[in-house]
């Protein structure tokens, strides 16, 4: 959701930009990749961006943005309802709680409705065009893209069309929006639902990435901090989803005061989790229906009709 440039236009490369292309194929053949079998492929394009103005975006600003709007945050707290069992996991795990975890997933990918449009392999070579002063950074990217794609040892998912492999206008990958150099740290880790994968198309394994990354960066000393570097190329990133996740807690709370509904039956249990056969529900249920403390109410409210 975070868009620093627009597209402009698919555009025919000058003498200086196709000096600087083939220099990028070079490289990479060097390191083993002759990419020319994507570049005659009649969907590769270069495109050429514009910044959206000089200044930034303030999320945390409802007059400038959607992100703290009132339908937004409680969307959110559906979600965290919804995915409960994925966030807490990855809480007790790492840290993050999730009102972090989804405050952050909201203002990256809107909870993984929209992770991109662009084929990775055109946005790596877009930029290191349009971006004289990025050409390594994304040199790297696109070779570390290609590493991931071609290795089918780590048990990273990828689409098997390598132009159906999209993401942001820079190339960021999946719900956490996680860069290529990330994904070859985390991604053999990432496995959050037990599968033996890694899809970062699934919140399991999202929120699993994004906890390994969070915990590098030091979200258990200074979690502010460790939110903003996630994404450092934002300067009102990290404010906004500290405000983000603070309004979130706030409607978690209000919810969790509003009595359970009673359970007659469970006939949707399967439904709940993408893999219930892993995970005794029931076991996980029982506790919770019979123990007072008003934090456990969000379980029985997310199954019962409300």
């Amino acid at each position: 959701m975070l868009k620093e440039i627009v597209l402009a236009a698919l555009v025919s490369l000058s003498p200086s930009e196709k000096k600087a292309f083939n220099s990028l194929q070079s490289r990479l053949k060097k390191n083993g990749y002759d990419i020319s079998q994507y570049v005659n492929d009649p969907r590769f394009g270069i495109y050429r961006f514009e910044k959206k103005g000089k200044k930034s975006v303030n999320y945390a600003d409802t007059n400038q943005s959607w992100y703290m709007r009132a339908d937004s945050l409680e969307k959110c707290a559906d979600f965290i309802e919804e995915n409960y069992h994925w966030l807490k996991k990855t809480q007790e795990k790492h840290g993050p709680s999730p009102e972090w975890l989804t405050s952050l997933f909201e203002l990256e990918t809107n909870r993984g409705q929209y992770t991109g449009e662009f084929p990775l392999i055109v946005a790596f070579a877009s930029v290191y065009i349009d971006r004289p002063d990025r050409r390594n950074e994304f040199y790297k990217y696109m070779n570390d893209f290609l590493d991931l794609f071609s290795d089918t040892t780590d048990n990273i998912i990828f689409p098997k069309d390598i132009f159906e492999v999209k993401g942001s206008w820079a190339g960021a990958f999946g719900i956490c929006q996680a860069m290529p150099d990330k994904i070859k740290k985390y991604g053999a880790r990432a496995d959050g639902d037990g599968d033996g994968l890694c899809n970062l198309m699934t919140l399991p394994d999202a929120a699993e990435f994004t906890g390994f990354f969070l915990d590098d960066l030091g979200f258990d000393e200074n979690a502010a901090r460790a939110i903003q570097r996630y994404n450092h190329v934002d300067k009102f990133y990290g404010s906004a989803i500290t405000k983000h996740s603070n309004s979130l807690k706030k409607i978690m709370e209000r919810r969790s005061r509003i009595p359970p509904m009673k359970i007659n039956s469970l006939p949707e249990l399967p439904q709940i989790y993408s893999k219930p056969e892993k995970y005794n529900v029931l076991m996980d249920m029982k506790p919770v229906a019979i123990q007072p403390p008003v934090k456990h109410t969000l379980f029985n409210r997310r199954i019962g009709k409300r």
